[in-house]
């Protein structure tokens, strides 16, 4: 253990341990923002437009949206917004950390072009400037912050403007608690701590995330902390999907099958025949790879599986970060493509 937090103090030099203990403060702050004047009407669609850690704060409102409400939510990712977000019924939410995401300023312009409605997320930058000069309705969260470790703040204030708009439920404060607690089990000093001997049985291997479609949100944040934080490849799919076409790769190549490490993450109340499809698949793979993590979230309802899950995924990717021997907070590759780019 001593080793091990010598490493941490060593490689972690922006310190994003402190970020990820706080992370149940963050977004406990993040859902009591006051929400700006809504001049909506009628809003019969919800578009979040953004990219990275802001694209999933929508992944993650989408997935909840669907099992709570009638209004179809849909996250863009792109330079463009679809033909049918033609006027004021469709809402675009303008999420962006630092406000300067090349693409989502993109989607402002032509939201604004459209005239939907809009609402604009940033701690600063070009979209805040905009709003303010545009009159867009605009919630500012606090900067400091890599984007991927502000989800808490990007999340929680996405809510707020979807139970203001009625469209989601209110929460109740036993969720942060709950983030408390689960916290504390995956610190660094915790015993049994179940991030980082999945991080450590992950190490040197190859990661395959399996779940179904309401936890597609989760194991993307798995994938892209995995990418950001520990600098190393992860790969994702779904149920039953997976089932019709990804169930034959495990053949070949056999030196890359060796290398694999299948996840699956099963969530507790789930179509009977997916969860036959689940442990079929993993009898079939078993003969291919006879290592497989199962885990089954926490909590009593969606949205406490949903942040067990994604608290539980920052955590491997920080320890594995640490096990690769890297700085989980550089993104070197990232921001010599910005310069490249002119951003």
């Amino acid at each position: 253990m001593a080793v091990f937090l010598e490493d941490i103090k060593m490689f972690d030099k922006q310190n994003m341990l402190e970020k990820l203990k706080g992370f149940a403060y963050q977004c406990k702050d993040g859902y009591s923002f006051t929400v700006p004047a809504l001049p909506f009407k009628s809003i019969e669609k919800v578009i979040f437009a953004g990219m990275g850690g802001s694209a999933i704060s929508g992944d993650i409102i989408t997935t909840i949206v669907s099992e709570n409400s009638k209004i179809p939510s849909f996250v863009n990712r792109d330079y463009t917004l679809p033909l049918w977000a033609h006027n004021e019924k469709t809402l675009v939410v303008a999420i962006s950390y630092s406000g300067n995401t090349e693409e989502t300023l993109t989607v402002l312009e032509e939201a604004g072009k459209r005239k939907n409605s809009i609402i604009c997320i940033s701690s600063g930058g070009k979209i805040e400037k905009i709003a303010r000069e545009e009159n867009i309705p605009f919630l500012k969260i606090p900067p400091g912050y890599p984007p991927r470790c502000a989800l808490g703040y990007l999340f929680f204030s996405c809510y707020k403007i979807m139970e203001t708009l009625g469209i989601v439920h209110p929460l109740e404060n036993k969720l942060f608690i709950k983030m408390e607690n689960w916290i504390k089990n995956f610190l660094p000093e915790s015993n049994n701590n179940l991030a980082r001997n999945i991080a450590e049985k992950l190490y040197n291997r190859v990661a395959l995330f399996y779940t179904s479609n309401k936890f597609l949100s989760v194991i993307t944040r798995w994938k892209t902390q995995i990418a950001e934080n520990s600098k190393a490849f992860a790969f994702i799919n779904v149920f039953p999907e997976m089932n019709h076409n990804e169930i034959m790769s495990w053949r070949y190549p056999e030196w890359f099958i060796e290398k694999c490490l299948p996840v699956f993450i099963i969530p507790q109340k789930e179509n009977p025949r997916i969860k036959i499809r689940f442990e079929i698949t993993k009898d079939i793979i078993l003969k291919k790879q006879p290592e497989i993590i199962n885990l089954v979230p926490e909590g009593e309802d969606m949205i406490e599986e949903l942040f067990y899950l994604i608290i539980l995924g920052d955590w491997i990717s920080f320890y594995l970060a640490i096990l690769n021997r890297v700085n989980p907070t550089e993104i070197q590759e990232i921001e010599l493509l910005k310069q490249k780019l002119g951003g």
